[in-house]
């Protein structure tokens, strides 16, 4: 069987000039939440993802990037591997393939691939205060009062009136920018990746494969559950 819409494979393809970063941003990635969806409808489902290293990447890497896109997914196809918890017949759920956009794609050998396990990292600060000067100063046309407000303060008021001060009753509470805290998820030395990993994958120049689960994680049940305990074991103990 052939790959292709009819025969009920998803490729989502998120091949955007913009930076990838695996790990913590997976779980808000377009490109996995359509494979996960897709997967979850009991197709074979390939998330597929070209990470930026230069920006803007080469024209002349994506070429050859998309043929190597196409002889992976036509292996993963072919040998579908196996999960006797997948959703669809024991199979893995969907895949999740992330190509960096490095100048080894140029060369004669290629990237290296190797199957890797999912980089298990955290957010660290996306948000930062940011006083009514500095929204002046950027010179917006409105400034949000807090990342889930829908109150929005016009800059010219914040920049016009009371010397360029409002006091945050005034405002309807703190002001937040979108401003993330990148350090931890760029430029990393492998040595401080996990190693088989694919953050670690990407930041040695090379393919990473990630069977994937279309499920939240959990732990294993024997490092939560008694081991060798019945259901009535499960059961808490406890006054409410």
């Amino acid at each position: 069987m052939s790959p292709s819409c009819n025969q009920y494979i998803s490729l989502p393809n998120n091949t955007t000039n913009t930076p990838f970063f695996p790990g913590a941003f997976a779980l808000s990635s377009g490109t996995l939440g359509a494979a996960l969806s897709s997967a979850l409808s009991q197709a074979r489902s390939i998330a597929l993802s070209y990470g930026t290293v230069e920006n803007p990447a080469p024209q002349s890497f994506f070429d050859p990037a998309h043929v190597l896109s196409a002889k992976i997914i036509r292996h993963l196809w072919d040998n579908w591997g196996k999960d006797s918890t997948g959703l669809r017949n024991g199979e893995i759920d969907f895949y999740s393939v992330n190509i960096p956009m490095v100048r080894g794609l140029l060369s004669e050998d290629g990237l290296p691939i190797i199957w890797t396990r999912l980089w298990r990292n955290s957010y660290h600060r996306l948000f930062e205060a940011c006083s009514p000067e500095r929204a002046a100063k950027l010179g917006r046309p409105s400034l949000q009062a807090g990342p889930d407000s829908t109150a929005t303060v016009p800059s010219q008021t914040i920049s016009e009136e009371d010397g360029g001060k409002v006091s945050p009753k005034r405002l309807g509470g703190l002001l937040f920018e979108f401003s993330p805290d990148m350090k931890e998820f760029v430029n990393l030395p492998p040595s401080s990746l996990l190693e088989g990993s694919d953050s670690w994958a990407i930041e040695m120049g090379w393919v990473s494969v990630t069977p994937m689960r279309a499920s939240f994680g959990e732990p294993p049940a024997e490092d939560v559950f008694p081991p060798g305990g019945t259901t009535q074991d499960r059961i808490w103990k406890i006054r409410l």
